[in-house]
């Protein structure tokens, strides 16, 4: 089954962090993201003066990308009362719509999921930070 892997799972396993391991066994076995994801992992490398063209060709290359649509928009809208005022940003949404979309698991590194009623099943990289 494929799961959807939020740009939080793709930057640990850029960058080596905890859960990165984790994070390879999922795309190992098949993997989504979603372009909103791409471009906020893109923006964080290139906040961090790497590449992202030459460090994202191997993500491009193993994740399946789904283009954000207007039914995801409208997705991500309807979850905004939800999860108002819990600091949760533009992807960790768009990671939702997709994985309800695609009837799949989301993978993060996210800890503000915990405690949602999202209809998906989510998958944590990494244990919350003590």
């Amino acid at each position: 089954m494929t799961a959807v892997v939020d740009a939080s799972a793709l930057l640990a396993l850029l960058f080596d962090e905890p859960g990165a391991q984790a994070v390879a066994e999922v795309i190992a076995e098949g993997a989504t993201a979603s372009t909103v994801n791409l471009a906020e992992v893109a923006t964080v490398l290139t906040s961090n003066h790497r590449d992202p063209n030459r460090v994202l060709e191997a993500v491009r290359a193993q994740v399946e990308l789904a283009p954000f649509s207007a039914a995801d928009a409208l997705a991500v809208a309807a979850l905004y009362p939800q999860v108002s005022g819990r600091g949760t940003p533009l992807g960790h949404r768009g990671c939702w719509a997709l994985a309800q979309r695609l009837d799949a698991p989301a993978v993060t590194a996210g800890h503000l999921w915990i405690g949602l009623s999202l209809d998906i099943a989510v998958q944590l990289i990494r244990p919350a930070r003590g």
